[in-house]
């Protein structure tokens, strides 16, 4: 089996062209391409990877390929398996981005925005729906849940959710115990010296100082510490940055014009975390290429600096996984409280666009039909609607 950094490059851009569904359904095509078809590990190792990516904060699926790519060939590896994955639906996101520059979010292409946001109503409440069922199973972390949207409903920015988190993640330590089944198995992907990973623990803190600090800085500024913050703190990736980046650029972004971006990522293979290509490309009208790579790098860069670290320490933070229920309960909270406002808010205006999010809910959560569908149906249907100008 060819493992040379190019030949990963492209069996990862084909997957980066062919996986839709979000960052569930990626783990599900890394495990049939690679455990079953190819056999390149066993699934007590893939197993183990998944669990170790599923624990650290960021974009839990493309740090599964990156790790898949370390493991194959290192680091080469690892950069390799991320740009194939990422850079088609970066590219298209940018493309988005330029579209709305160009006028497409008024006059005749806002009928594209609408079904956009409408499609975001179903994708958001499905996911909301299906973590509730999986991460909120007793009655502790139901209550750590609707605590977290209440206050995050109440109190919509970036801070308010570190606290959230954070407040969770020491509920965690001091109520919840380390039992032997939350280690991880030893059989890890070769591993960084110590010292090298806890320069990346050092790294990534400083790097959130920073993003802090340099918040108000110019445009191309805001963009790359935007984007380092959220990809930073948030647990799981996909849906759940939405409230990080909803905090970190709405305003100076109308909050239509990110709701719709959310959209346009459903409809995209890959990684959801592209919509940074399309907030940096929107951030920066004037260099949009160099706002979309900033936001592409800065969005992605923490969750690099932390597998790094975790390859090495993967042993030891298994057995944080018990810890983490309140983390994870507080993100089903967040998430519910963003569904709320602006996907329900920005949506549904009209008697039209309610009936319209009704079959968006249909679609998605009763007839559970793949992303690529329900974009092409609330297409379908948002259009007829503004031929006939009933929106």
């Amino acid at each position: 089996m060819n493992s040379s950094p190019l030949a990963i490059f492209i069996q990862f851009l084909w997957l980066g062209c062919t996986s839709f569904g979000g960052p569930v359904a990626h783990i599900g095509i890394f495990r049939r391409q690679f455990v079953e078809r190819e056999k390149r590990l066993s699934d007590s190792d893939y197993a183990s990877l998944v669990a170790l990516c599923q624990i650290i904060p960021g974009p839990a699926s493309s740090q599964v390929g990156m790790g898949l790519g370390y493991r194959f060939a290192g680091w080469a590896g690892a950069c390799a398996a991320w740009l194939g994955f990422t850079f088609p639906s970066a590219l298209l996101m940018f493309c988005a981005g330029l579209w709305i520059l160009s006028g497409g979010g008024s006059s005749d292409g806002a009928w594209f925005v609408t079904a956009m946001k409408l499609v975001a109503v179903g994708i958001v409440t499905q996911a909301v729906v299906g973590m509730w069922k999986q991460l909120c199973t007793d009655r502790e972390t139901k209550i750590v849940a609707l605590i977290a949207a209440v206050v995050f409903y109440s109190a919509p920015t970036a801070l308010t959710q570190v606290g959230l988190i954070g407040t969770a993640l020491l509920g965690g330590h001091l109520f919840k115990s380390v039992t032997d089944t939350d280690a991880t198995s030893s059989n890890n992907p070769p591993t960084l010296k110590l010292k090298a990973s806890l320069a990346g623990l050092l790294l990534w803190g400083v790097g959130i100082l920073v993003a802090v600090s340099m918040n108000n800085g110019p445009l191309w500024v805001q963009v790359f510490s935007g984007h380092y913050f959220s990809g930073a703190l948030v647990f799981g990736g996909g849906h759940v940055v939405l409230p990080l980046l909803e905090a970190e650029f709405v305003p100076p972004l109308e909050s239509s014009t990110f709701l719709a971006g959310y959209g346009f990522a459903q409809a995209m293979p890959g990684p959801l975390f592209t919509i940074s290509s399309y907030l940096g490309a929107l951030m920066v009208p004037e260099s949009a290429a160099l706002g979309a790579a900033l936001g592409v790098i800065a969005i992605f860069l923490p969750g690099v600096i932390l597998l790094s670290v975790a390859l090495h320490l993967g042993q030891t933070l298994g057995q944080w996984r018990a810890r983490l229920i309140y983390v994870n309960a507080a993100v089903v909270g967040l998430l519910f409280a963003i569904l709320i406002n602006p996907v329900f808010t920005e949506a549904v205006h009209s008697e039209v666009t309610t009936i319209l999010a009704v079959l968006s809910l249909l679609l998605c959560v009763v007839l559970k039909r793949s992303p690529l569908e329900l974009v092409g149906v609330m297409s379908l249907t948002t259009y007829a609607c503004h031929l006939l100008e009933w929106i």
